[in-house]
C-alpha cells in the first residue's frame, strides 16, 4: 500500500483537527490559529446539533475525539491550574488512558523481534504467554506468562510502532503551540511551545521500558525501610526497550474497600502505611511515584502495599524538600506570614514581591481550606489554589510540584476511601514536623550553609582550567574586546562577598573563633568594595 508524504499526513491531520475543534464548538479558535478556516466556517455554519455550553466539557470531547497522545496531553495539563481554569482543569481529570488491546500477533511480533526467538516453545522466550492480556493502555498492554522455570510473571509489551504514532502527534502539537503562540499574543505568558516541550519529555520517558525497570529497581532499595511496602521484582534477563518482565503480584486494589475489609485488612492501618509510604518517598528520597492512580496499588494477602507502573516518576531536589516541608509546616500552623516568606527565600516569587500583599493571598487560599472538618481538609487542593494564582505574583510554576500536587490527589483521595473520617495529613503530620525540625532547624542550616560553602570552594577549583579556556581562546583570537569598563572586578567581587557570607554563617553556626569570623568578615569587605568599584 502507497505511502502518502509526510507533509500530506500531516495537512491531512490538521485538517482533521480543525474538524473536530469547529464540530465541538471551538471554531473560533481554529479559525484565529489558521486552521483551513474556510473548511472550518463550513462545518461551524451547516452544523445543527446542539453542543454543551461548558468550555471544559468541549476541550475534553475534542481531547477524546483525537486519540491516546491528546488524551495523554489533556491528562497532564489537568494538574496545571497556573494555565487553565480551575472549572476546565477538573473537567480535563476525567479523561481516561482506555483504549482497546493490541491484536495478539503484534505483541508476539514484538516480544519476538525484541528477544531474536520465538515467543514460546523450546527456544522460546517463554514457557507459556497468555493472549488475552490483563491490561491495557495506550502506550503499552500486560500478559500474564510463565517462565520454563516455573515462575509466574507479568508481561508489559509497548504497542507495536507506538513511538512513530506519538512523535508524529508530537510534531503535530508542536506546530499548534508554535501557532497559538504565534496568533494568541495575549496569552504569551502560557509559554505553550515550552508547555509542550515538557509533556514531550514525559511521553518519551514512558516509552522506554528499560528505564521503567530502572524505576522500579531504585524503589526497591528505597522502600527496604519501609515495612510492609514492595514493588514486584523485576527480571532483566527478561527485559528490554520494548518489553518489561516482573514477578506476577496477586493482590486487592486500594480502593476496593469492601473486598479489603471482607479479606480481614485494617484500613486505618492501611491508611497509615499509605500516609508513611507518601511521606518518604517525597521528604526521605526525594524520588516519588508519580502515576499512583489506585489502579496501580495494591493490598497483598499478608497486608503488603504493593505499587505497580512506575512510568512516570518525581524527583526533589533538598531544596525543593525543604520549602516543601517549611511551606506545608507553616500552613498546618496557619502561619501565612512565614508562608509567604517561604516562597520568596526558595525564590519560587521575585524577591521583591509585596510579603504583606502575597501573606492576604496565602491567607486567601488557607483559611477556607483549614476551616473545614479535618477529615476534609486538602493539602492537594491547597496546592492547585496555589498555582492558581501564580500569574497575579509573577510565580514560576516547578514542573516537578505540579507531579507532586497530581499525585497528592490521587493518595487523599486513596487515603479517604480506606477511613474517610481521618486525613492523611494529620497522620504524616509527626513525620512531618520531625523532618523538618532535622533539616530546617539549626542543625539542618548548618549542614546547608556548609553545602553552600563546598559548592563555592568547587567553583573555586574550576576557575584556573575556566581561565586557561578564555586565555586559549584569546590566543586564537576568538574573543573580542569591548571598549566598556571591565566586569571583572565585579565578578570577582560578588564571588568574595558569596564566599565570605558562607563563611561567616558557617562560623556562626559552628562557634567559630573571633579570628575566623573576622577574616570571613574582611573577606565579604573586600568583596563589597570591587563590586562597587566599577565606575
Amino acid at each position: 500500500m502507497m505511502r502518502l508524504p509526510a507533509n500530506i499526513r500531516r495537512n491531512l491531520r490538521l485538517m482533521r483537527i480543525g474538524h473536530i475543534l469547529a464540530t465541538h464548538g471551538l471554531a473560533a479558535l481554529a479559525v484565529r490559529m489558521r486552521l483551513f478556516y474556510p473548511y472550518v466556517w463550513l462545518v461551524q455554519l451547516f452544523r445543527g446539533d446542539e453542543l454543551p455550553k461548558d468550555m471544559g466539557v468541549q476541550i475534553r470531547r475534542v481531547l477524546e475525539e483525537l486519540g491516546p497522545t491528546f488524551i495523554k496531553f489533556g491528562q497532564m495539563l489537568s494538574t496545571r491550574v497556573d494555565l487553565l481554569p480551575l472549572d476546565v482543569a477538573l473537567e480535563l481529570k476525567k479523561l481516561q488512558d482506555d483504549v482497546p488491546p493490541e491484536p495478539f500477533k503484534r505483541v508476539r511480533r514484538v516480544i519476538e523481534h525484541s528477544f531474536k526467538k520465538p515467543l514460546t516453545g523450546k527456544e522460546g522466550v517463554f514457557a507459556s504467554f497468555n493472549e488475552q492480556p490483563v491490561a491495557a493502555a495506550s502506550i503499552a498492554q500486560v500478559h500474564f506468562a510463565e517462565l520454563k522455570d516455573g515462575r509466574r510473571v507479568a508481561v508489559k509489551v509497548r504497542r507495536d510502532h507506538i513511538s512513530n504514532t506519538i512523535e508524529s502527534d508530537l510534531a503535530i502539537l508542536k506546530l499548534l503551540a508554535a501557532l497559538f503562540d504565534r496568533y494568541f499574543t495575549e496569552y504569551k505568558r502560557l509559554k505553550a511551545p515550552r508547555v509542550i516541550e515538557e509533556f514531550s519529555v514525559t511521553i518519551r520517558g514512558e516509552l522506554n521500558l528499560r528505564a521503567e525497570a530502572a524505576h522500579a529497581s531504585r524503589f526497591a532499595e528505597n522502600f527496604v525501610k519501609i515495612d510492609g511496602v514492595r514493588v514486584p521484582d523485576v527480571l532483566w534477563e527478561y527485559t528490554h526497550t520494548e518489553v518489561l518482565t516482573t514477578e506476577r503480584i496477586a493482590g486487592i486494589p486500594i480502593d476496593e474497600k469492601r473486598a479489603l475489609e471482607a479479606a480481614g485488612h485494617d484500613c486505618l492501618k492501611l491508611c497509615e502505611r499509605a500516609a508513611e509510604l507518601f511521606f518518604t518517598m517525597v521528604f526521605v528520597d526525594g524520588y516519588f511515584h508519580a502515576d499512583m492512580h489506585p489502579g496501580n496499588i495494591f493490598v497483598a494477602d499478608n497486608g503488603d502495599i504493593i505499587l505497580v507502573d512506575f512510568g512516570i516518576v518525581g524527583r526533589l531536589d533538598l531544596k525543593s524538600r525543604r520549602y516543601i516541608g517549611e511551606m506545608l509546616m507553616a500552613f498546618l500552623q496557619e502561619d501565612y506570614r512565614r508562608a509567604a516568606e517561604v516562597h520568596v527565600e526558595a525564590g519560587y516569587v521575585p524577591a521583591d514581591t509585596d510579603i504583606s500583599a502575597f501573606e492576604d493571598a496565602m491567607r486567601e487560599i488557607g483559611v477556607p481550606i483549614f476551616n473545614r472538618p479535618l477529615a476534609d481538609i486538602s493539602i492537594a487542593e491547597l496546592l492547585m489554589s496555589m498555582f492558581a494564582v501564580t500569574e497575579r505574583f509573577k510565580m514560576e510554576t516547578q514542573p516537578e510540584l505540579l507531579l507532586l500536587q497530581k499525585t497528592m490527589v490521587v493518595i487523599e483521595g486513596v487515603a479517604r476511601e480506606l477511613a474517610d473520617q481521618v486525613n492523611i495529613w494529620m497522620l504524616a503530620r509527626p513525620l512531618i514536623s520531625s523532618w523538618v525540625s532535622r533539616h530546617i532547624g539549626p542543625v539542618g542550616k548548618a549542614e546547608a550553609m556548609a553545602q553552600e560553602l563546598r559548592d563555592q570552594l568547587r567553583g573555586w577549583m574550576c576557575l584556573p582550567e575556566k581561565i586557561d579556556g578564555v586565555l586559549t581562546r584569546i590566543e586564537k583570537g576568538s574573543v573580542s574586546f569591548s571598549t566598556e569598563p571591565s566586569r571583572l572586578p565585579v565578578v570577582t567581587g560578588s564571588m568574595l562577598v558569596a564566599i565570605g557570607a558562607a563563611w561567616l554563617a558557617w562560623s556562626a553556626a559552628h562557634q567559630a573563633s573571633t579570628m575566623v569570623m573576622m577574616l570571613a568578615a574582611i573577606l565579604t569587605g573586600l568583596g563589597f568594595i570591587l563590586t562597587l568599584s566599577r565606575p
